[in-house]
């Protein structure tokens, strides 16, 4: 590519050359607040890892735009049996970023590796028992029984497409440099501070990336991601303090977006402890939080209210009833549990997430209107998950997110005890729930499916095991040069269809 000889090019260059740095043509900045744990798909869990290795892998098939439905990836066209038991998929003539091609091998080895005990994510691929090459671009996969989600699970994160020769020859280290197939390949990797990606010239969409290179800066506050931004050192901020959306749109130069992707935001209860292990109490907990102010107060109004721990996503049920505000209701409830004294708890918080923060300050300040007192102890995130993971804590300001379309995924996560995450390590068991999630799995899609899942999400609320908050907006502030970039409903990025006008 010829590169652009415009006045922003111009005068990066001239500032580049004052600090001896070369400026490469068309190179894309983003300041995002996570730095990736890994960049294998199987052992990442974190929106670090996900978003990145999106830009570098490939999947089979990959949710749409709108976040309803799925289209072509690496599989150009594909069928699926009525029985559900049989998937095909036609792959197109791909390769991956050193040149060679994708092979229907490659993919057979990456979703076996998916499915692997090593694989933090191998429940999800175990119900795939046979492949069957057909060719090296045609291959066939068979489930022993119904499971509806494995189609959907193709399209997540952890089923990249890998090189089975290399990820063989390297094992571990393939992913301190790995190759994908993607729109972008890793060029340079700081950890906690940097990734820069170069244009993957093999890239099968024809024509794009239509940036030669994407750096990804980790910059942990949101406000200084917003500074910048307004110097002109990134091109795009994402999650920028909410409560500096209206100011940063109205400035030259810069344009806000935002969406309500598949999130939501709680505080997780461990009721393997007192007095969470009573549901009178959980439920006066959510009774005693006046969620329309946490979300005009904390959000600057940018998201609404939950009634649940899932994102709003298919089959939500429109009618599920938010937990009014009754601070006397919820007095009630914790006299008949035995707590008309109310009782005190620690509240663990992300010190580095500004709303999780400012939401911590706002539900101490209510629930001790209850007689609840609560402690809020800041931990770095990391130090933050491993704690709740261990079941060491009361009480944890948290969220999910959703990388698939199918509400199989954030269910098991969020309600399912036992499963990889015991309800989201609030320990919380529910036999029905856990007999409908079975029975959901090899349900068609449908009517009688989504009924099984409105029933599901109906126990989670009612039985209370997290303190359900909102469902925040995704925001993001971008120069006016940049063009195509929006965040979608499964919460990543795709820079491969970001432009920078000229």
């Amino acid at each position: 590519m010829i590169p652009r000889l415009n006045m922003k090019a111009l005068l990066l260059a001239s500032a580049l050359a004052m600090t001896g740095l070369a400026a490469p043509a068309d190179t894309l900045r983003v300041a995002m607040g996570f730095d990736p744990l890994s960049l294998d798909p199987i052992a990442s869990s974190d929106n670090g890892s996900i978003w990145t290795q999106l830009l570098i892998f490939d999947t089979l098939i990959r949710p749409d735009r709108t976040g309803e439905g799925l289209e072509p990836g690496l599989a150009e066209s594909w069928t699926v049996s009525e029985d559900g038991l049989t998937l095909t998929f036609k792959l197109r003539e791909a390769k991956f970023s050193d040149g060679t091609p994708v092979t229907a091998e490659d993919v057979k080895f990456s979703i076996e590796r998916a499915a692997s005990e090593a694989s933090g994510w191998g429940r999800f691929y175990r119900p795939i028992t046979g492949f069957e090459i057909v060719s090296d671009h045609e291959i066939v996969m068979t489930l022993a029984e119904p499971f509806t989600p494995a189609f959907n699970n193709l399209a997540l994160f952890a089923a990249a497409i890998l090189p089975k020769a290399q990820v063989e020859a390297k094992g571990d280290a393939f992913f301190d440099a790995p190759v994908g197939s993607g729109p972008f390949m890793l060029k340079s990797w700081t950890r906690g501070s940097r990734i820069e990606l170069a244009k993957n010239p093999h890239y099968w969409q024809e024509g794009k990336p239509h940036v030669d290179e994407a750096v990804l800066e980790v910059v942990t506050e949101p406000s200084a991601r917003v500074i910048k931004l307004e110097a002109g050192e990134v091109d795009i901020a994402l999650d920028p303090p909410l409560n500096q959306l209206k100011e940063l749109d109205a400035k030259d130069g810069i344009t806000v977006g935002q969406t309500i992707p598949y999130r939501a935001d709680f505080v997780q209860l461990n009721t393997k402890r007192k007095p969470f292990d009573d549901e009178r109490v959980r439920q006066a907990l959510n009774l005693a939080i006046d969620k329309d102010a946490l979300v005009q107060g904390v959000l600057y109004g940018a998201g609404k209210p939950a009634a649940s721990a899932m994102p709003v996503m298919a089959y939500a049920d429109p009618n599920l009833a938010l937990y009014a505000y009754d601070p006397d209701r919820a007095k009630e409830l914790l006299a008949e549990a035995g707590y008309a004294d109310g009782f005190e708890a620690e509240l663990l918080v992300d010190s580095g997430a500004a709303t999780s923060r400012n939401a911590a300050i706002a539900l101490q300040a209510m629930l001790q209107q209850v007689g609840v007192t609560v402690k809020v102890q800041m931990l770095e995130g990391g130090t933050q998950w491993e704690t709740t993971k261990s079941g060491s804590y009361d009480m944890s300001v948290s969220y999910t997110t959703s990388d698939t379309i199918d509400p199989d995924q954030i269910i098991g996560f969020v309600a399912v005890n036992p499963e990889r995450a015991n309800a989201y390590h609030t320990e919380w068991h529910s036999d029905r729930l856990n007999e409908l999630y079975a029975e959901e799995r090899k349900t068609l899609n449908g009517p009688e499916r989504g009924a099984m899942f409105q029933e599901m999400v109906q126990i989670l609320h009612d039985e209370a095991p997290y303190i359900f908050l909102y469902h925040p907006a995704s925001a993001w502030a971008a120069k006016d040069d940049v063009q195509g970039f929006e965040v979608l409903p499964t919460s990543n990025f795709r820079l491969e269809e970001v432009s920078l006008a000229d």
